[in-house]
């Protein structure tokens, strides 16, 4: 109890921050998003292209308030959970489960693993849970970071963490995805990382890099932030070093895992390309994704990329620890990589050393609550298109 009394003790905060900054504005936009969803179920056309998944009336569950956290990838999360990774018959030519990455679909099967025959609404409410209860520990655990271990003032951190709730996708943080479980992982390891507890870092860094392919970011970046702290001589470097190796070890067992359930040696990079990943082109499809008439969601995300782009070099230029810009910068480029804007947005979602910029840099009111609102419209107007199957993120 003591441990938990200090995860929450943050000396010289206002003594209500948790209520005020975080568990406040959880509750009330997730319960926007849930109004929103009602509404926008019966009164918002759906995608003629998946017309049948709106007659059905469910994605993968017909328990409504989880459905409407449920979209796209969580379908293959929930093939992983209910029968694990499943090779296809062709593997450049077709999708399959092998392009994503275990630990959060293992954590969500829980007493599954036990071979109870368990409902898909059950994973979904368990997978919920845990998203939920990840972005929480990530909230404190940012918030803890802005203060005590980047020295910024507490007003700084309540931005941040207001602009992070309002962002536009970031329902994702409650949906059936692991973007909170990286978000967490990848917190804890910076802030594991700024204390020098270089196990519990390590830890964090082999997690985080078999939660998402993207996870290999935050594990360069803590790296850099150990020599950081070496101030990059080599003579200075310990044994504490050896502890990243779990890293790279928990990823090859993880590829070694599915060359097993597979033969296929090259599987996860074959699956990735079948998913239109791992191109080696990341400037002629954007350009075709900006293409259209009308303002769509790849142009807003073309804007926010360029924003946290020109943040990222900002933070990387003028940030004591060059860690923070490194992380942020790599994320952003990785988002583009693929050659498409389609999911850019989810790689913004995370990346905290951004949203801290911001935080720090809206002093004023009156620019603050402009962008709180313009972010807030648009993560609706993205809900209810979520909700009636539009690709968001």
């Amino acid at each position: 109890m003591q441990r938990i009394k200090n995860f929450f003790d943050i000396p010289n905060a206002s003594p209500n921050w948790f209520w005020n900054s975080i568990l406040f504005p959880f509750i009330v936009t997730r319960a926007i998003w849930i109004l929103v969803a009602y509404y926008a179920a019966g009164n918002y056309a759906p995608n003629p292209s998946y017309e049948a998944y709106f007659q059905r009336g469910y994605f993968l569950t017909r328990i409504f308030p989880l459905d409407i956290f449920s979209r796209w990838d969580g379908r293959w999360y929930l093939s992983i959970i209910k029968a694990g990774y499943q090779p296809p018959a062709n593997w450049t030519g077709s999708y399959s489960n092998f392009a994503f990455f275990p630990l959060y679909p293992y954590l969500v099967k829980s007493i599954g693993w036990l071979g109870l025959h368990l409902p898909d609404g059950f994973y979904i409410l368990v997978g919920l849970l845990l998203s939920n209860l990840c972005f929480l520990a990530a909230a404190v655990l940012l918030y803890r970071l802005i203060v005590l271990k980047l020295g910024f003032e507490e007003s700084s951190a309540q931005r941040t963490l207001g602009l992070l709730f309002v962002f536009p996708v970031g329902f994702f943080f409650s949906a059936f995805y692991p973007e909170s479980l990286f978000f967490v992982l990848t917190v804890a390891g910076f802030t594991f990382a700024l204390e020098e507890k270089w196990f519990w870092t390590a830890i964090c860094a082999a997690l985080v890099i078999v939660t998402k392919p993207s996870g290999i970011v935050p594990v360069f970046a803590l790296g850099w932030l150990y020599m950081e702290k070496r101030q990059w001589r080599i003579k200075d470097i310990k044994l504490s070093a050896g502890w990243f190796l779990l890293a790279p070890i928990a990823l090859f067992l993880h590829f070694y895992y599915l060359y097993l359930k597979s033969g296929h040696l090259f599987a996860f990079s074959d699956a990735m390309k079948a998913w239109g990943g791992l191109q080696t082109s990341i400037f002629r499809a954007p350009l075709q994704n900006l293409s259209g008439p009308s303002l769509d969601v790849f142009k807003i995300d073309f804007i926010w990329v360029i924003l946290f782009l020109v943040c990222s070099f900002y933070i990387l230029r003028k940030w004591p620890i060059k860690a923070f810009g490194i992380f942020a910068a790599l994320m952003v480029i990785l988002s583009v990589t693929t050659g498409l804007l389609v999911s850019v947005s989810r790689f913004l979602l995370v990346t905290f050393p951004v949203f801290i910029l911001l935080g720090e840099k809206l002093k004023r009111q009156e620019w603050y609550n402009a962008a709180l609102a313009v972010c807030f419209a648009l993560q609706v107007i993205y809900f209810a298109g979520w909700i009636n199957y539009y690709w968001i993120a």
